[in-house]
């Protein structure tokens, strides 16, 4: 949380002592949120990113909107029927493209989502000619919008605790940026600011999870398959690997869904953890661990993992509070790095063909290789 609060903070503490920058540095600001602007879109693109995608484009748009209102209307662009209900909207945009569930930008959902924003905004288009002002206002305050800030600023909030989540974080203080932008709008540095500071954290988030999703994996923490690529090449000269396999996975896949069975990915990973706390564990595939055992040979190490498959064999997995808590099983695999073994490689492919070989009579057992 101190990053994104740190940002907001530092740039709400200079503009209020400063009074606003100079023109000269806005427009530095100006033309520092569109580059950043066009750069994150471009990465998300690149990388099918949605809900970050969708949030980043929103707030350009609204800086789009509200600089062309001030280039037409002068100072009086703040009563203008494209002004309030664009203020309006805003919160709920943001609330909805913050909690709807994480996919793909190249999809169907993504296609009707863009239909509905071209609705949204062709409504807004249409509200000027008949004058319909869309929040309902007290004190020169739009109650419509305060209410759906709060809504957003509460589920951020209470995210924040539950989860500890960055994108929570990034999320709450990017929408505090941009209120600020939309308070401090008549003042060219005050707008230009904020409205960056707003998409520069989206920015950073963007680029701390494309690094962190590249050497760990998201569901579980574990490191990831590009990490067991990398420091596979620098392991001890004796070690044992360690295989856990979640049996049936497509099967519970299909009967569970997806977003249960991340949850059951997280409590799997969580008694792996809890009965090998000082090894080093990877989530190599989607229904398969590995553990790295530098300390013990086959032997020992064969012990360990068998406890593994054990503990989970015994275990409900209680993965939603409407549903049957559930019992699942897992087959394991243990080899040992020998000196004829070129690499971890020829170490893996010999415990996960012994696993192979026993899945095809049997399950819930671990095998050695």
């Amino acid at each position: 949380m101190l990053f994104p609060l740190l940002v907001f903070s530092v740039g709400l503490l200079a503009f209020l002592i400063s009074g606003g920058f100079a023109y000269d540095y806005a427009k530095i600001l100006h033309w520092c949120f569109y580059l950043i602007s066009f750069i994150s879109l471009v990465a998300l693109l690149n990388f099918n990113q949605s809900r970050p995608l969708f949030l980043m484009a929103i707030i350009l748009l609204s800086y789009v909107i509200i600089n062309y209102l001030k280039k037409r209307l002068g100072i009086d662009f703040k009563t203008s029927v494209l002004y309030q209900n664009l203020a309006m909207l805003l919160p709920f945009n943001f609330l909805f493209f913050y909690i709807f569930p994480k996919h793909r930008f190249i999809s169907r959902q993504s296609l009707v989502l863009l239909f509905l924003i071209l609705i949204e905004y062709s409504f807004c288009e249409f509200a000027i000619r008949w004058n319909l002002v869309l929040d309902i206002m007290w004190n020169k305050i739009g109650v419509i919008s305060a209410i759906g800030a709060f809504i957003l600023i509460i589920t951020a909030l209470f995210n924040s605790i539950k989860k500890g989540d960055l994108f929570d974080y990034t999320v709450l203080f990017s929408f505090l940026n941009v209120m600020s932008g939309f308070y401090f709008s008549n003042s060219s540095s005050g707008i230009s600011l904020f409205f960056f500071f707003a998409q520069f954290l989206l920015s950073a988030y963007l680029i701390y999870t494309l690094v962190y999703n590249h050497y760990y994996d998201e569901n579980t923490g574990f490191y990831s398959r590009n990490s067991y690529l990398i420091q596979s090449k620098h392991f001890p000269l004796k070690y044992s690997l360690g295989i856990v396999s979640i049996d049936n996975y497509d099967k519970l896949l299909k009967t569970i869904g997806c977003r249960k069975q991340k949850i059951i990915n997280e409590l799997i990973a969580d008694v792996i953890q809890s009965m090998a706390p000082e090894e080093v564990i990877y989530r190599y595939a989607a229904d398969q661990f590995i553990i790295l055992y530098k300390r013990f040979d086959k032997k020992e190490a064969f012990k360990h993992i068998e406890e593994i498959r054990r503990e989970i064999a015994g275990v409900e997995f209680e993965y939603s509070p409407t549903q049957k808590a559930i019992k699942l099983t897992v087959s394991c695999s243990i080899a040992e790095k020998k000196r004829s073994d070129i690499d971890a490689v020829e170490v893996l492919m010999r415990a996960d063909k012994a696993m192979r070989k026993t899945l095809k009579f049997s399950h819930n057992v671990t095998s050695q290789g």
